[in-house]
C-alpha cells in the first residue's frame, strides 16, 4: 500500500533566502507508524513497530478539510482487523466497507475498551497531543482488553459520527488508515492487552 502523500508546488523567492527555481518540487511524505505492546499477566510478550497505509478515503478527507472547508473530524478511534476470513487490505477500502460482503477484512471485536470503563460496545479513542516536530501522536497508549481467544491481523484508524461504536460502518464514518502486524498474526487470549501508540509524521 502507498504510505505517503506527495504534494508539489511552485516556490517563490523570499527576501533574504536563496531563490528557488520554479520547477523545484516540495515533497511532504505523510506517513504513520504503530507501536504495539502485547502484554499478558502484566508481562510484555512482544513489542513491535510497523508502518500503516493511508487509504484513499483518508487522503481525500484530509484535502477536503485543509482546502475545501469540510467539517473537521475531532475524534478518532482504533479498531482491530480479524485474521478470520481475511484476504486483503486495499487503498480503496472505505469505512462503509467494514464487515460488508466482498470486503477483504472484518473487524475483530472480542475485547473491551479500557479507556471507557471497559465498555464492550466502544472502540478505543486515539487522542493525539498537539503537533510537534512535524508529527502528532497519542501521549497515552490506547488499550484493548482482550476478552477471549482469537487471532488479530492488524489495526485501523477511523473517525466521524458513529466511529466510536464497535461494529459500526455507517457512511458518516471515515477510514483513515489500515495496517497489518508485520511480525505476523497475533494470537490473543482472555486477559491479554494490546497497548497502542500511533504517530503520523511528515
Amino acid at each position: 500500500m502507498s504510505h505517503e502523500i506527495n504534494l508539489s508546488q511552485n516556490a517563490g523567492v523570499a527576501k533574504g533566502r536563496t531563490p528557488q527555481k520554479n520547477d523545484t518540487v516540495s515533497n511532504i511524505g505523510l506517513r504513520g507508524q504503530f507501536t504495539i505492546e502485547h502484554t499478558r499477566n502484566g508481562e510484555v510478550l512482544n513489542s513491535y513497530q510497523f508502518p500503516n497505509g493511508i487509504v484513499d478515503e483518508g487522503k481525500d478527507r484530509l484535502f477536503d478539510i485543509m482546502f475545501v472547508s469540510a467539517t473537521q473530524l475531532t475524534s478518532w478511534y482504533m479498531g482491530l482487523i480479524d485474521n478470520s476470513g481475511y484476504t486483503a487490505i486495499a487503498d480503496d477500502d472505505t469505512y462503509d466497507d467494514i464487515d460488508q460482503a466482498g470486503n477483504g477484512w472484518k473487524e475483530y471485536q472480542t475485547y473491551t475498551d479500557a479507556g471507557n470503563g471497559d465498555s464492550a460496545l466502544t472502540r478505543p479513542e486515539w487522542v493525539a497531543a498537539a503537533a510537534s516536530g512535524e508529527s502528532v501522536s497519542n501521549s497515552s497508549q490506547t488499550v484493548f482488553d482482550m476478552t477471549g481467544t482469537g487471532t488479530v491481523k492488524g489495526l485501523f484508524i477511523c473517525g466521524g459520527t458513529g466511529a466510536d461504536t464497535k461494529g459500526n460502518h455507517a457512511s458518516t464514518g471515515v477510514l483513515w488508515a489500515t495496517a497489518l502486524f508485520d511480525q505476523g498474526d497475533t494470537a490473543v487470549v482472555n486477559g491479554d492487552q494490546l497497548k497502542v501508540t500511533y504517530t503520523v509524521s511528515a
